[in-house]
């Protein structure tokens, strides 16, 4: 189990370092440890290239956890002792070129190996139609009834064989080679117990033959299309019993492929799609934004009251279209990984997410305070924000470097208008509350001390946020007001909208 407190210890390392990625994870004959949302995540903080888990084709160990513990619990009574003293054995004889006299294996490892490949099938067959086909209703309806693994892998893995050895990135295709690899037809039973502890001596010539398997979606299925593919690579798969003779697997690995390559054009898509569904709305939503201080009032209030008719309902379309965009992308996309698993990281893609909520982010809290949902669920950061914004601010704030806001005339906090409401029902019932009073400063302070503060927006015309501000002044003590985060705004100068 060497292997899984390695990979667990190195996720600690790289989750608390700061500098470029320094720490780099070999295992061998490492049991998966992880379910699909560490994996994700492991593929999404791109640290999948930390990994490098390297299997032998018959070492049943590497996939024991596929099946259900109470299945192999009792015969890992016998082999765990078993395994430990070949490893003991082999360690004592370092130095010398012999294999020393093996202990012969213990009994019962034919129902043992078929119980892993049983379960290891499962899992990978499961795993692959889910993919190819997420909307499947058959596929929806099968899994509540049958109780798989949920250990996933992650990283990048080296399955090896005695001539050589197969690198592959793309994880989607680890889960089939574990399965396809592993099936016991014409194998040796005792292999599959011995191959475990016996990287030391099957690696030394393993690792002299290294091939990278990248293009998975045009592997061939037949002699004809073999011809035009890289012989060591043929030679390889071969040895794994991968070849063209092993129609499903080929299958499986093609299927594998088709699923990144369906992400990078599902990506392509949405780039072209951009320009006329993003935006064109969102340009429509800055003008709305600057008619209004033209107007003296800001577009929070504006749109809150929508007293202007047609342009407040068209600003309320560009809201809706907006919001039917991003929810497509994150619930239909981003969740279901039919998009790059780095594509919360791209720069691009995070910008335009951030400049998207702050922007519209403030319209959402203001048609819910103005329909009175505040009143039947409750405040709206704790019971009515949708979860686009919510997912699109945890992209921010897990990117990893410098980012420099996509509108620095916006508020930075998209949220500031919902504790501004918050504080404005308090107002209307004349409960004065210090704590909320305090929730308020806090964000002000923040945004003040990163420059992310528009007085535009916040002041101009007879705000709520204005209206706000001067019943909690009235409230407060001197001290308090001398201390006040608040105090910068009440005394600051008021400017005419530079438009």
């Amino acid at each position: 189990m060497g292997g899984g407190i390695a990979a667990l210890a190195t996720l600690r390392m790289l989750e608390k370092q700061r500098q470029p990625k320094s720490v780099f994870c070999i295992t061998f004959g490492f049991p998966l440890i992880g379910d699909e949302i560490l994996a994700r995540g492991v593929r999404r903080k791109k640290w999948a290239d930390q990994f490098c888990h390297v299997v032998l084709r018959r070492d049943v160990f590497s996939r024991i956890l596929l099946a259900p513990s109470i299945s192999v619990s009792k015969p890992l009574e016998v082999l765990l002792p078993y395994w430990n003293r070949s490893m003991q054995s082999r360690a004592d004889s370092v130095g010398s070129t012999d294999i020393p006299m093996a202990e012969a294996p213990p009994g019962g490892i034919a129902e043992f190996v078929a119980t892993v490949v049983q379960h290891c099938s499962a899992v990978s067959n499961y795993t692959s139609a889910a993919k190819m086909s997420p909307n499947n209703p058959l596929i929806a309806a099968v899994k509540p009834l049958v109780k798989l693994s949920p250990y996933r892998p992650f990283g990048y893995y080296l399955f090896c064989s005695s001539s050589g050895a197969i690198l592959i990135e793309n994880h989607y295709a680890v889960l089939p080679i574990l399965y396809f690899s592993l099936q016991t037809l014409g194998a040796n039973l005792e292999d599959f117990i011995l191959q475990h502890v016996n990287y030391g001596y099957i690696l030394p010539n393993s690792l002299q033959n290294i091939v990278k398997l990248s293009e998975l979606s045009d592997l061939p299925l037949s002699d004809a299309g073999s011809v035009h593919q890289d012989s060591r690579i043929t030679t390889q798969l071969d040895a794994l019993g991968l070849g063209i003779q092993n129609c499903p697997a080929r299958l499986a690995l093609r299927a594998a492929g088709q699923v990144l390559k369906q992400q990078s054009e599902n990506l392509s898509i949405l780039e072209k799609e951009y320009p006329k569904k993003m935006e064109t709305p969102m340009d429509k939503l800055e003008e709305y934004r600057l008619q209004c201080l033209r107007n003296d009032t800001g577009y929070f209030d504006a749109f809150k009251k929508k007293q202007r008719g047609n342009v407040d309902f068209q600003a309320n379309l560009n809201r809706l279209e907006l919001a039917g965009w991003w929810d497509e992308i994150i619930q239909n996309k981003f969740d279901k990984d039919e998009l790059p698993d780095d594509f919360q990281c791209k720069k691009e893609w995070v910008t335009r997410g951030t400049h998207y909520r702050l922007l519209v982010e403030p319209l959402d809290i203001a048609n819910y305070y103005r329909l009175g949902k505040n009143e039947d669920s409750g405040p709206y950061l704790t019971h009515g924000r949708p979860r686009r914004y919510k997912t699109l601010q945890k992209w921010l704030e897990n990117y990893e470097e410098p980012l420099q806001s996509p509108s620095t005339k916006l508020i930075q906090d998209s949220c500031l208008w919902a504790d501004v409401e918050e504080l404005a029902c308090s107002m209307q019932k004349n409960e004065y509350k210090d704590e909320k009073r305090i929730d308020l400063e806090n964000r002000v302070r923040a945004l003040t001390d990163s420059h992310g503060l528009c007085v535009e927006d916040l002041m101009t015309g007879e705000s709520t946020f204005k209206t706000v501000v001067n019943w909690l002044w009235k409230q407060m003590t001197p001290v308090d007001q001398e201390a006040s985060a608040l105090r910068s705004i009440i005394y600051h100068p008021q400017q005419t909208p530079q438009i």
